[in-house]
């Protein structure tokens, strides 16, 4: 039986559902198991001991308010506040201010315990929400935050008064005695948020308050962990986020804005790089940046993952594969890989529990645009045809199976740095230009990325030192839920037995196509089928009744094979397809379609019995389910799905590896030379995809804008923040008058719901996950400029408002055409037509013995301590 346990060699399959929107959707969906349960050896792994321990427990100031906090019956925010900063004024020394036209600067009268550390301080901040999360997130609001004393002290000059993420050092939950046990995983969700925005930070801590005690908390990419609960009669101890000396804030005139980040790569230094992708916290939280260097025609993309110790394929040794004759058109270009150092010979390593993780830089110097940006119809499709060239050649010629394709994992428009070393091998990739105009060595219109879940099948290589040789990384599951294979999701052999042949070319395109493919070594180029044959092969009787009531022995005999790849390819199809809409052309008379089959994919989950996604593959009328100007390409997805449906395993003998590759490339190769002779073709909005009324999650309070990573929620407007900041007679008084428009509550005074459509009548989006694909910056742009166009989410039948009703009840932001928010978006990206309502979007084993935990760093960084 397949055993579906993670083993040394394994890679995860990524998450199924979307990542989490807000603080509270963390909090309880999102924590990692057993984070909250006391760990008792956190003291002896997570804290540092020093001699000055004893004498600033004796305090007895610092004692007295610890006592005096502990005897509190109500929520007290300034008594913790006062209570951590004295801690830091007896660890770092008093220190006094001066202000002046230069910048901040700080003298440090008296040397205490940490003389050669800037000092930190405690502030309040239940009110305000940290600022410029890179996934956008805009809810949470830590009771306390600790950063240097000399950004706190600025903040004061600051009119917002919202601490960025990118300078908060560390979150402070306080609870009353009642909800104390809320505190830890409330804590947990603000360290998360404060991981993914420091990148510099290897980890971050945190404590969670009440009178009953206090718990400590340590949080990276191995995980969370949580101390036992500490009585504020004991010892406090010492915390230190550990930094990664390479990554440093770029320098700004107003450090409240939006972060930049200067890199050290060892040769070179990288300055002011534009973050395009986070991951999330807890895993190996992907960190992606493009360097604004000298040079805008020369791209530089860096990547930092924390990868599991455990993990059997690194993702460079992948890319040295490759590329080993120079740079293979149609991937990613690759300077180098390295483990990050803390100290020469040092990398940084963190370890909660049996998870150990390292971490890794890649620099690859091409970057393009998301799949979602094709331009038209014909040239998506032609991408996908090079994109199962490029998965053909890794196979065939590099014995390397992708294991993740998936629309994070594509990108078009792609440029290469210069100065690349181009490829010299014999048998180069032939994309489908070629094919079409006879243009020798014609460039990809597509590009497939991200080698995190690659897998290496080469037999002869030579095994690394302890590597299970016995492990077949086959037969895990990997990959993205939304564009995995049926196969891979179940983990066994289907039962599908509905086979169909393989596809013949056009007669006036088969000449061209031997020809630019004729020393191919598939032995697929020129396969045809005979009067009995589907794919080479019969079906087996045989397997198909030992399969039928066996899913231990379904299991046993499945593998991922390069067909499963190829219906990540179907599935990046189909998704791109049922969502694309034409350029100018709002009108879709087909909408009832989309909404009728969208829940099938959007509801796909690993994991599940059956996989929800199996419908579209008999479904007969795809014209009706896309918009009306892009019918013309149903036949082709009829076909496509009548390939992709069937489970090839049961035919005797066994297809060809790329037999699936070659029937979707000769259909796709067919209708696109038709459409061209037909000179039939769409033109794409490449900013509004189709909406559709299903959500995918429940909704929670919106972000500001659009996240980078590309899930795209919606939600409510934050009209109760308001209200819970207002005092009781203001608040009374709001009501009042409410009732004197005949009204007592605030919801009643809003126009009916046939103006205004609640939540679970807005139309969104798709969600969409993009990995760490290299975008433009303009692309990011573009993307944060979607959410100023999802303002039509009202159904078509419903009245439109008239614009008195617009005045009394709109923002008067949405009502001003000349208005923009400031976020860095160009004005001509700002869509506002029409005075409408405006919606906001938002997104939010066995273990190897464990490395060393990093030591103390380099004197003169940036430590928090309390």
């Amino acid at each position: 039986m397949s055993d579906r346990t993670v083993r040394l060699q394994s890679s995860p399959v990524k998450a199924t559902k979307p990542p989490p929107n807000t603080r509270r959707e963390m909090t309880s969906t999102h924590l990692p198991k057993g984070s909250l349960v006391p760990n008792p050896e956190f003291c002896q792994i997570f804290l540092n001991n020093h001699d000055d321990l004893e004498a600033l427990s004796a305090d007895a100031e610092l004692l007295a308010l610890a006592l005096a906090f502990r005897d509190s019956t109500k929520t007290d925010y300034a008594m913790v506040e006062q209570l951590l900063n004295h801690m830091c004024r007896k660890i770092h020394g008093n220190y006094v201010f001066f202000l002046s036209i230069a910048p901040l600067t700080m003298l440090v009268i008296v040397e205490n315990i940490c003389p050669k550390v800037e000092p930190l301080a405690f502030r309040t901040n239940s009110r305000y929400t940290p600022a410029y999360h890179p996934n956008g997130i805009e809810t949470g609001r830590p009771d306390l935050i600790c950063a240097l004393a000399s950004i706190i002290a600025m903040l004061d000059l600051d009119s917002r008064k919202r601490m960025p993420w990118h300078l908060v050092l560390s979150a402070i939950e306080e609870k009353q005695a009642s909800d104390s046990r809320a505190g830890a995983g409330q804590c947990g969700a603000y360290l998360a948020c404060g991981n993914q925005s420091r990148p510099d930070l290897v980890g971050m801590y945190g404590l969670s308050v009440s009178p009953l005690g206090y718990q400590i908390q340590y949080s990276c990419s191995a995980g969370l962990t949580t101390s036992e609960e500490f009585d504020w009669g004991d010892v406090i101890g010492l915390l230190r986020p550990s930094k990664d000396p390479s990554i440093t804030l770029a320098s700004t005139d107003n450090i409240f804005r939006p972060p930049t980040w200067n890199i050290d790569v060892g040769n070179k230094i990288y300055n002011n790089c534009r973050v395009t992708f986070v991951g999330q916290p807890w895993t190996r939280m992907t960190w992606v940046v493009k360097s604004r260097g000298d040079e805008p025609k020369s791209p530089i993309m860096i990547k930092d993952t924390y990868r599991d110790a455990r993990t059997r394929f690194k993702e460079g040794e992948m890319y040295e594969i490759l590329h080993r004759e120079g740079t293979v058109p149609g991937f990613a270009a690759v300077e180098r890989e390295y483990e990050v150092e803390y100290a020469p010979g040092c990398p940084i390593t963190v370890s909660i529990n049996d998870c150990t993780r390292i971490k890794t830089r890649l620099i690859m110097q091409t970057c393009g645009r998301p799949l979602t940006k094709c331009k038209n119809i014909v040239d998506f499709f032609k991408g996908m045809y090079d994109i199962l060239e490029a998965h053909r050649f890794m196979f065939s010629e590099r014995k390397l199976l992708h294991r993740d394709i998936s629309h994070g994992n594509i990108v078009v428009d792609a440029q290469d740095a210069t100065g690349i070393v181009p490829f010299t091998g014999e048998k180069r990739p032939v994309y489908i230009n070629e094919v079409l105009t006879g243009k020798a060595r014609a460039d990809p219109m597509a590009r497939l990325i991200d080698m995190d879940n690659c897998a290496n099948l080469d037999k002869s290589r030579v095994m690394a030192k302890g590597e299970d040789t016995d492990d077949k990384p086959l037969r895990y599951c990997t990959g993205t839920p939304k564009f995995i294979s049926r196969s891979v999701t179940l983990g066994e052999i289907l039962k599908n037995s509905e086979f169909v042949g393989m596809p013949a070319l056009r007669p006036e395109i088969v000449e061209k196509y031997l020809q630019v493919y004729h020393d191919d070594t598939s032995e697929m180029r020129k396969f045809s089928d005979d009067d009995t044959t589907t794919h080479g092969g019969h079906l087996s009787k045989k397997l198909q009744k030992a399969y039928k009531d066996n899913n231990a022995l379904r299991s046993a005999h499945y593998e991922h094979q390069p067909r499963h790849d190829a219906e990540s390819v179907y599935w990046c199809i189909v998704v791109f397809v049922l969502l694309a809409k034409p350029l100018n052309n709002d009108e879709d008379n087909n909408i009832k379609g989309l909404c009728d089959i969208w829940s099938n994919i959007a509801e796909h989950e690993v994991g599940k019995i059956q996989d929800s996604r199996m419908s579209l593959l008999q479904m007969n009328y795809w014209p009706l389910c896309l918009h009306e100007d892009l019918s013309f390409i149903g036949p082709l997805m009829e076909d496509l799905s009548e390939q992709v449906g069937p489970e090839w395993a049961l035919l005797t003998p066994a297809p060809k590896p790329l037999h699936l590759h070659e029937a979707m490339q000769r259909l796709i190769l067919n209708h696109v030379h038709h459409w061209e002779c037909q000179n039939l073709n769409v033109e794409l909005d490449t900013v509004t995809p189709r909406s559709y009324p299903r959500e995918e999650r429940k909704q929670m309070a919106p972000g500001k804008h659009y996240p980078i990573h590309g899930q795209v929620l919606s939600g409510r407007k934050r009209a109760n923040s308001t209200e819970r900041e207002e005092s009781g007679a203001k608040r009374q008084h709001r009501i009042n008058t409410k009732a004197l428009k005949g009204s007592t509550s605030s919801a009643s005074v809003l126009p009916s719901l046939s103006l205004f459509p609640t939540r679970s009548d807005e139309k969104i989006p798709c969600s969409l996950e993009l990995s760490s694909a290299m975008f433009d910056d303009s692309d990011v742009l573009e993307v944060n400029a979607s959410a100023r166009v999802l303002e039509n989410s009202c159904n078509i039948d419903r009245r439109q408002p008239t614009v008195s009703e617009l005045q009394r009840y709109a923002d008067p932001k949405d009502l001003d055409p000349s208005w923009k928010e400031d976020t860095g978006i160009s004005e001509s990206l700002v869509i506002s037509p029409k005075p409408t309502i405006r919606k906001r979007a938002s997104n939010l084993s066995t273990a190897n013995p464990k490395l060393p935990v990093i030591p103390e760093y380099a004197p003169g960084a940036n430590h928090a301590k309390y």
